[in-house]
Parts: C-alpha cells; sequence; structure tokens
C-alpha cells in the first residue's frame, strides 16, 4: 500500500477504473451463466430436432426458457401462425435484442484496457518531469532523496496502468469471444427454425 501511495494523484483514476472494469467483469460473467447455461447436448438435439421438423419437440425443449436460444425459438413458436416474413422480421429483432444485451457495458471494458495504460504513461511523465525538476533546483551534491519521489511516482503509474488495462484487456476479449460463439449458434438455429416453418 505504501508502495501504491508514492504513485501520486494518478493512483485516485487509475484506482477507480480497476474498481470498474472489476464490477464490469464479474457482472458481465453472472449475466452469461444466467442466459448462456445451455450445454453442448442441449444444443445438439436442439438442432436435431429442427432438422427434422419436429417443432413440438421444439417447444419442450425450448419450455423452460432459461437461456437466450430457448426464449428467442420460442418467441418464434409463439408467432408460427403468423406470415414468414413475420416471423422472419420478429426472430431478427430478438436476436439483435439478445446480442445487444450480451454486449452491454463491453464498450466501456474496452475504453478502459486503453485509457488506463495511457494514464499509466503519464504518470511515467509527469513523475520524470518532477524528477528533471528536482535535480535542476539540487544545487548542492545530488543525492537518491532528490529525485526518488518522481521515479516512484513514474514507476508505480506506468506498472498499475498496465496491470488495469490488461486485465480489462483479457475480461473484454473474453466477453466478446462468448457473445460472438453464442451470436453464430443463435444464428444458425434461428435459420434452422425458420427454413421448417416457412
Amino acid at each position: 500500500m505504501n508502495l501504491l501511495l508514492k504513485g501520486g494523484w494518478l493512483m485516485i483514476p487509475l484506482g477507480l477504473l480497476s474498481l470498474l472494469s472489476v464490477y464490469l467483469i464479474i457482472e458481465r460473467l453472472l449475466t452469461y451463466r444466467t442466459y448462456l447455461h445451455f450445454s453442448t447436448s442441449f444444443l445438439e438435439e436442439m438442432e436435431n430436432q429442427l432438422n427434422h421438423g419436429n417443432m413440438e419437440e421444439v417447444r419442450h425443449l425450448c419450455t423452460p426458457q432459461d437461456n437466450i436460444i430457448q426464449k428467442i425459438i420460442g418467441k418464434g413458436l409463439a408467432h408460427r401462425k403468423t406470415s414468414s416474413r413475420n416471423i422472419e422480421l420478429i426472430l431478427e429483432s430478438e436476436s439483435n435484442k439478445a446480442v445487444s444485451f450480451l454486449e452491454e457495458n463491453l464498450s466501456l471494458l474496452a475504453m478502459i484496457a486503453g485509457v488506463a495504460p495511457m494514464i499509466g504513461f503519464l504518470g511515467t511523465v509527469t513523475g520524470m518531469i518532477q524528477t528533471f525538476m528536482a535535480i535542476a533546483q539540487e544545487k548542492n551534491q545530488l543525492s537518491s532523496q532528490v529525485f526518488s519521489g518522481g521515479i516512484y511516482e513514474a514507476m508505480v503509474t506506468t506498472v498499475v496502468g498496465l496491470v488495469v488495462g490488461i486485465t480489462a484487456y483479457i475480461g473484454y476479449n473474453y466477453c466478446i469471444a462468448r457473445v460472438t460463439k453464442t451470436a453464430s449458434r443463435l444464428t444458425y438455429l434461428v435459420n434452422l427454425f425458420l427454413a421448417h416453418t416457412t
């Protein structure tokens, strides 16, 4: 803690960004745990029943509606008696809404991944400026205490900025990978559903 305090005032925004990134990552992971908890066997069974046009079995698979795929395919089943164009529009709208929900706040996480290292590098510059100012003002023999404060600020803010940025970057890419994979599966199953209802 003493070492972190030597980072100067820039540690305040870095600390806030750190807390925010951890919150966003945990919030997204809990959301995905709630809405993306489908097994490989579920996906295979859904695909198999759609390929065979067994809509009653598909309805049975979608009855709990615990995950995104069940909710969207279930929405399509509820509108089967409308025109094929309307079903297509409804499922497209619901799919876009679901993906948008899964991507919520990820842009903020990406921003933290970019901004935190920049704040760290800003601390490097301000720390070195303080060091050179201290050296310039020192008229007698230089000692390590003269410029240690500035160097501490430069190094600590750089390290903390990189740690916060790397954490946010890893969290962002993990979340994006899960969303992309889910969107791909969802698109495939929705297309199968539409192929057997039109």
